[in-house]
């Protein structure tokens, strides 16, 4: 990866933004310079080898793995030799951004707005889909999965998708199964989408982390 493509300390200061936010998005890679500057501030509430989470929480919002109110942090994760992605703002133990655990009109829409995690620089995997019951599944489609059709389609237009590890057995989902004897960890091939609409309906729609004004 080019050096020019990595967003800096420098770079953040010359660019004349007011936060660390509005300069770097999540998904942006970062220099070794920018992960120093981070762990310098405070001691790290989440260190591994594979990412650290900054020690003062950002915001909060409501965690979809405990469904109650939660600090989000500041969270970086290695993609290579002094080279970091800067993940976004996140739960604890979690390196997905709290914005992206809101409410779509669609599975199409949660494609599309996930496209770029899939197809960008990282070319990580879509985050879960959470209900509002605490149930979850991933949701995945693009080239070499088992979606139809099997490209990667910007305009998250497709008929069926990749479906995996739910949290519980869903009764929708089994038809689809490749091994039945464990269904909370097994990959489901070409759901229609039609199908993943109905299961995110019965567990109660769409999970929103945001804390509505009073």
């Amino acid at each position: 990866m080019a050096r020019e493509e990595l967003k800096t300390i420098e770079g953040w200061h010359k660019s004349g933004c007011n936060s660390w936010d509005e300069y770097c998005k999540p998904g942006d890679m970062v220099d070794q310079g920018v992960a120093d500057y981070f762990l310098d501030i405070l001691p790290p509430r989440i260190m591994t080898r594979d990412y650290f989470q900054v020690g003062e929480p950002h915001s909060h919002a409501i965690n979809p793995k405990t469904m109650k109110y939660c600090g989000t942090y500041a969270t970086f994760a290695v993609r290579g030799k002094e080279i970091w992605e800067y993940c976004g703002n996140c739960f604890p133990h979690m390196c997905v951004d709290v914005e992206k655990f809101k409410k779509r009109d669609s599975v199409q829409a949660f494609l599309h707005e996930t496209y770029k995690l899939v197809c960008g620089i990282a070319q990580a995997p879509r985050p879960h889909i959470f209900c509002k019951d605490g149930f979850e599944m991933s949701v995945q489609a693009g080239d070499g999965l088992y979606c139809e059709p099997r490209v990667n389609l910007e305009n998250g237009e497709y008929a069926a998708c990749e479906v995996g590890y739910p949290s519980q057995k869903e009764e929708l989902l089994m038809p689809y199964i490749e091994d039945p004897t464990e269904p909370t960890k097994a990959v489901y091939p070409y759901v229609p989408v039609e199908v993943i609409e109905q299961v995110i309906e019965k567990h109660g729609g769409w999970f929103d982390a945001r804390i509505p004004f009073a």
